[in-house]
């Protein structure tokens, strides 16, 4: 398993939106941080796919945490947050081929009613901010609480003996093939979905106008068959009998 060196992926602050990430929720997640307790996955953009196949599928792991004064350059002390990773291969060669290389920490402010703050997923985008001010989001996904922090750059170490180089672009266009056959057998099941639903609701019509018309007949009809037994195993004149 591939491990990261410490990647600083948030810095104490007011961000862009002039809203602050504490120095004290940075600490509290450097004290709580546990994969045992919640293991904080890495997904492209903050998108978690419900297929373990899909496009959106986890990227990793975050393995530690720690916050550390930045000693030097603008950002000189202030509080940053650094992560190491367990980064998957889909993520590596992302990074190999120039894409998702920014870093955008997950934080909810108060996890699981214990009152203090945790990270709860890692973001790979491609829309990073400045280092000197951050950009928190409120996630519009499961947590509508959690904070995205500023993405920072960030560099992910290669395996030690890298394979052969592959064609990404070419990948690309398959994925990008399989998408469009996706939508187009998606678009046809909808619809003969919508051609079913239709001939549904014309049956459906049918047997209320059969039903309206048996009724008719019923109350036409009605008394006008009968049958009568005799009390007796003589028939008179007087009596008869309905088939």
């Amino acid at each position: 398993m591939i491990i990261t060196d410490w990647i600083r992926a948030a810095v104490a602050g007011t961000t862009a939106d002039g809203r602050e990430i504490s120095e004290q929720a940075l600490v509290e997640i450097a004290e709580g941080y546990s994969q045992d307790t919640y293991n904080a996955r890495i997904w492209a953009e903050h998108i978690r796919s419900v297929a373990p196949d899909g496009m959106f599928k986890a990227l990793g792991d975050v393995v530690q945490v720690k916050t550390e004064r930045i000693s030097g350059g603008a950002l000189a002390g202030k509080l940053g947050f650094y992560v190491k990773l367990a980064p998957h291969q889909d993520l590596i060669d992302m990074v190999r081929n120039g894409q998702k290389v920014h870093l955008s920490v997950e934080i909810e402010p108060k996890f699981a009613a214990t009152g203090k703050a945790y990270l709860v997923g890692v973001g790979a985008t491609d829309s990073p901010a400045s280092l000197g001010t951050g950009i928190m989001k409120f996630s519009t996904a499961e947590r509508q609480t959690s904070l995205f922090s500023t993405p920072l750059q960030a560099d992910i170490k290669e395996p030690a003996n890298p394979t052969g180089g592959a064609d990404y672009s070419l990948q690309f266009a398959q994925l990008q093939g399989q998408n469009t056959a996706i939508i187009q057998q998606f678009n046809a099941l909808k619809g003969e979905l919508t051609l079913l639903l239709t001939e549904i609701g014309k049956l459906q019509a049918s047997l209320k106008e059969t039903h309206t018309i048996v009724e008719e007949i019923g109350n036409t009809s009605q008394g006008r068959f009968k049958r009568y037994v005799p009390h007796s195993n003589t028939v008179t004149h007087s009596q008869s009998v309905d088939y």
